[in-house]
């Protein structure tokens, strides 16, 4: 049996959380508007030092994770709010951790990140560059990230718990399970109670729409079996029918969902709009 994960990129995460992009951007022109400050992004993270000298580092973990080169210590009984990181390895290099939730814990991350530029010396200002990262990190969804490269697939066989009968052993080869997450941004944000999955596999006769389950996170989910080696395509609408189907970020129409599928996959579908709208 094999399961299937993805990992994503920093890239990735921002193109797929569009509301953060904003924090992100005070951020880079912070670092910006400071001479000799450098940024380098990889993979899953951003580093942010002045020359040789290591200031913060950056993550996505559903909201900014700022990592800042300085001492706990000198901010207990303050207005800030973070986590001391010490006793961890990354701690060594960046012992305090803030998380950007809003507006007030965007304004104290930049007041902390200042005092990280002040002890590297980075207290000369220069004019910053006039980067727009919302057109840098322009919206796509789940399976262009995945043929962009921005998010990785990874194959892992892993053994039975149990011994299946002959039965079982069958099914188990003949079908794979597909795992569908839905996220709503923009204007369908907390547009819908419920949603539902059309595919080509029941002729899209929306009456034998499969039903997305709410998370806690807001996001929906479903999951359900077709054979192997099949070509499944599917729409999300918000309830079943065809007046109600998803649209893009411009309320256009978008093209199917569309997936060989040959093994058990996950897949994340963005929705920016729906018809009705």
């Amino acid at each position: 049996m094999e399961k299937i994960t993805y990992k994503k990129s920093l890239s990735a995460k921002l193109i797929l959380s569009q509301e953060l992009i904003p924090y992100y951007q005070m951020i880079k022109d912070a670092c910006n508007t400071h001479y000799r400050i450098t940024t380098r992004m990889s993979f899953g993270k951003e580093t942010i030092s002045y020359g040789k000298v290591k200031i913060a580092m950056l993550k996505v973990v559903k909201n900014i994770h700022l990592y800042l080169a300085l001492d706990p210590k000198d901010y207990q009984n303050t207005k800030y709010s973070f986590k001391d990181m010490s006793l961890t390895k990354q701690g060594e290099v960046y012992p305090m951790r803030v998380i950007i939730k809003g507006s007030r814990s965007l304004k104290y991350a930049l007041e902390l990140l200042e005092d990280a530029f002040h002890k590297a010396g980075a207290n000369t200002f220069c004019i910053a560059e006039d980067i727009n990262y919302q057109h840098l990190f322009y919206p796509r969804g789940f399976d262009v990230l995945l043929g962009e490269g921005l998010i990785k697939k990874n194959i892992k066989r892993i053994k039975d718990e149990k011994p299946m009968d002959s039965f079982e052993a069958e099914e188990e080869e003949t079908l794979a399970r597909v795992t569908v997450s839905a996220k709503l941004l923009y204007d369908a944000k907390g547009a819908a109670k419920k949603l539902y999955i059309i595919t080509n596999l029941s002729s899209w006769d929306p009456s034998k729409a499969i039903p997305m389950k709410k998370q806690k996170d807001g996001s929906f989910l479903a999951n359900f079996n077709v054979p192997k080696n099949t070509h499944l395509e599917f729409k999300i609408c918000k309830e079943e029918a065809w007046e109600n189907v998803e649209k893009g970020i411009w309320k256009e129409e978008i093209i199917n969902h569309y997936y060989y599928v040959t093994e058990d996959i996950e897949v994340e579908d963005l929705i920016h709009n729906f018809r009705k709208d």
